[in-house]
């Protein structure tokens, strides 16, 4: 938790040293890139530098990495043919993603650095792409750190390597370009392949009056969780999700589930407001819509949060905004919005973390999770 409250500090006194030393310009292209490639060095030197007993499954992925290195090529090409011809396995395309590392480094630190490299690139275009403020970006990278640093920092190997591709083909939907963007969402699913759920993704940002949609799922949100049992589970038996990410009883996201609803219920008030600041944030609503609607079936299983997790992301693009629309009718209030939800955000991050297991450098002494 340290580490990461630091880490936090940092991206606040990045912001400001860059505020400052352009002050006439700080929103400029030029300030923002610098402003972005800074904190995402931060961010992959945090991510890559860990040790392999921090995060629930880093340790796992260090021996699917290592017997990776050994297997042959054949063995490689043959987990295609046994996951998409005989359905035994999953994500091929990971274990291929291990052996070109491989090719280069079979150290495990190497390989963590260049999942960091190609997520933290995503991220920064993405949030460079979809933020205008210098403002934005310092407010995205923190909610980023508090409410996303457990799972795609530390955590899930796949689904954050597919997650991605998805950010970089968020640009393409936005463009129009469906090829495009259909080839690197497919390359996403082979590394985990719920990124596929991007593709209807495409054809739901076609719709007009995504506000008025957005409330009326809002507004059904309490009817979908009581029918959620059925509809989860006969997707579920669908698409075959990972067996591992079924119902449990411990694992039910209220706190995060609250904080979405709120933000979508907050955002929406906003709209027009916020579209009026930034016409492209449509999409990002239909992201977010998109995640609700997945949201009301993470009770009964929770292996939809894998789901959420892709649109979730679309928060560090709408809060900022949220915060940018309440500045339009006063600076004040605006700057008191601004303020008030890096200090909520900082106490909700250090309440949940206090307990957690601390971050230590590889090169440091830990011992593993039991779990």
């Amino acid at each position: 938790m340290l580490v990461n409250c630091i880490v936090i500090l940092i991206i606040l006194l990045i912001g400001l040293h860059y505020k400052n030393k352009y002050k006439n310009n700080f929103n400029s292209n030029f300030v923002k890139k610098r402003f972005i490639f800074s904190v995402s060095f931060i961010l992959i030197l945090q991510s890559g530098l860990r040790n392999v007993a921090v995060g629930t499954d880093t340790y796992t992925y260090f021996e699917y990495f290592q017997e990776t290195s050994g297997m042959s090529w054949d063995q490689v090409f043959f987990r295609f043919i046994e996951v998409y011809k005989f359905g035994i396995g999953k994500d091929p395309g990971y274990t291929l993603f291990e052996k070109l590392v491989s090719l280069f480094s079979t150290n495990y630190q190497v390989f963590l650095f260049i999942i960091a490299i190609l997520f933290f690139s995503a991220l920064g275009n993405f949030l460079y792409n979809n933020s205008k403020t210098l403002s934005n970006l310092v407010l995205s990278y923190i909610i980023y750190s508090v409410l996303f640093y457990a799972f795609f920092s530390i955590t899930g190997h796949r689904q954050t390597i597919a997650t991605a591709f998805c950010l970089f083909s968020f640009e393409f939907l936005k463009k129009r370009k469906f090829f495009k963007f259909l080839i690197l969402v497919l390359l996403g699913s082979i590394i985990h392949k719920s990124c596929l759920i991007f593709i209807p993704f495409y054809f739901l940002s076609y719709i007009n009056n995504i506000k008025k949609t957005f409330w009326i799922i809002v507004l059904l949100f309490p009817f979908l969780t009581v029918v959620s049992s059925f509809v989860s589970k006969y997707i579920f038996s669908i698409i075959n999700l990972y067996e591992e990410y079924g119902h449990n009883e411990d694992l039910k996201p209220t706190t995060f589930v609250f904080l979405i609803l709120s933000i979508a219920i907050l955002s929406l008030i906003k709209y027009d407001k916020i579209i009026k600041i930034n016409p492209d944030s449509k999409y990002s609503y239909t992201g977010l819509m998109m995640g609700t609607v997945f949201l009301s079936l993470v009770f009964e299983i929770h292996g939809y949060m894998r789901i959420v997790q892709y649109f979730s992301l679309f928060i560090l693009i709408i809060i900022p905004l949220l915060a940018s629309a309440y500045k339009s009718y006063s600076k004040k209030i605006g700057k008191l919005a601004y303020d008030l939800i890096i200090v909520v955000l900082i106490l909700l991050y250090v309440r949940s973390n206090w307990n957690t297991v601390p971050y230590g450098f590889f090169w440091q002494k830990m011992e593993l999770s039991k779990d």
